[in-house]
């Protein structure tokens, strides 16, 4: 692949939002951490990233921040450092792992509406629901599973999604939500694949679509999945961006790391 048709298809992934290079680290050691021993090399980490258009400074600054808020650790190797999930980190990633990297959605889920009681104030009720809620009005919202945080006097039935009104589907994905789904399934589906021989190219490709859609999803609960249609606009970016997954299969660490030393002298 050429470098002109390479940053065309950066291009196309950077129109898909702004990167938090700390995220963007995250989704990496993510990706790679399969084993909770698995370890990837400074070297390597800033080979990707700096392909991604991220300079040094930044991953440094990044993963300072990292260690300090107990997401990953770094263990010294000769002149460079090894870097790794936490426990902590390990256990978050562990636990989206199956919203990111599968379409399987589980509708054995409930869905309840529920009101809140008339004495309680609306930053009081927000403070209350489940973060993966979904706020209808001041005192109602919908939510998945049990509602047994939930006060008593909380009114609480199962909610019928048959013939949802508009405001009420735009509650559930709102339009900023729907338009970025939309842009990532249309720039993913337009990506130009490098040959399998790129390795580089085709692991920055994969690890920058994976990062937009996991910060896309990682946005709301199960209840776009569980309410709107089979074509609602997260679904279908999750139908590209799994396409693209499957097309370019994760690395062997080992390989990226002989990609490196090829790239500098060993």
């Amino acid at each position: 692949m050429t470098k002109t048709h390479f940053q065309d298809n950066l291009d196309r992934l950077h129109g898909c939002g702004p990167l938090k290079v700390w995220s963007v680290i995250v989704t990496i050691l993510g990706d790679f951490s399969e084993t909770r021993d698995a370890q990837i090399s400074g070297r390597v980490l800033g080979l990707l990233v700096g392909r991604m258009g991220i300079t040094n400074q930044a991953l440094r600054v990044a993963l300072h921040r990292l260690r300090r808020d107990g997401w990953i650790e770094a263990k010294k190797e000769g002149r460079t450092s090894n870097y790794f999930l936490t426990a902590q980190g390990w256990s978050m990633t562990q636990a989206v792992r199956p919203i990111i990297y599968t379409d399987d959605i589980d509708r054995s889920q409930t869905v309840r509406l529920a009101v809140a009681p008339p004495q309680m104030s609306v930053p009081e009720i927000a403070e209350t629901l489940p973060k993966d809620a979904v706020t209808l009005s001041g005192r109602t919202a919908i939510l998945v599973g049990q509602s047994d945080n939930l006060d008593p006097d909380w009114l609480i039935t199962d909610f019928a999604d048959w013939d949802l009104p508009n405001w009420t589907v735009t509650a559930i994905c709102p339009d900023d939500l729907r338009a970025d789904y939309v842009l990532l399934a249309h720039n993913v589906r337009a990506l130009n694949l490098p040959h399998p021989s790129d390795l580089l190219d085709r692991a920055v490709l994969r690890l920058l679509t994976l990062h937009h859609w996991r910060r896309l999803r990682l946005r709301h609960g199960p209840l776009p999945d569980l309410l709107l249609p089979p074509d609602w606009a997260g679904a279908t970016a999750r139908r590209a961006v799994l396409e693209i997954l499957t097309t370019l299969p994760r690395p062997p660490l080992a390989d990226l790391q002989e990609a490196y030393e090829q790239e500098n002298g060993g």
